[in-house]
């Protein structure tokens, strides 16, 4: 069961799984809440869904970070066998 809640131009969905121990409250400046809002309106979501397509975003953008990273340290040899490998299975990379 959902209830919506109105704060001023702010809407605040909150359902009865949300009720468990399982959550916590994060506290953001009010532009950023108000941000959140927009976000999820335009995509006709919730706020707390763009915060949780935020965060896999985020942990992607970290991952794809150090994997590059990770290239950048290999040795020549090891470098070549990898784009070898990678064009082994996808040729069109």
């Amino acid at each position: 069961m959902n209830r919506f809640f109105q704060t001023e131009d702010l809407h605040f969905v909150y359902t009865w799984a949300m009720a468990s121990s399982d959550t916590t409250t994060v506290r953001v400046r009010r532009p950023d809440s108000e941000r959140l809002a927009a976000l999820a309106k335009s995509r006709q979501t919730t706020v707390v869904e763009v915060v949780h397509t935020a965060i896999d975003a985020l942990e992607r953008q970290e991952f794809a970070r150090g994997l590059s990273e990770d290239y950048r340290h290999l040795d020549p040899e090891s470098r070549e066998a990898l784009l070898a490998e990678c064009q082994e299975w996808d040729p069109l990379a």
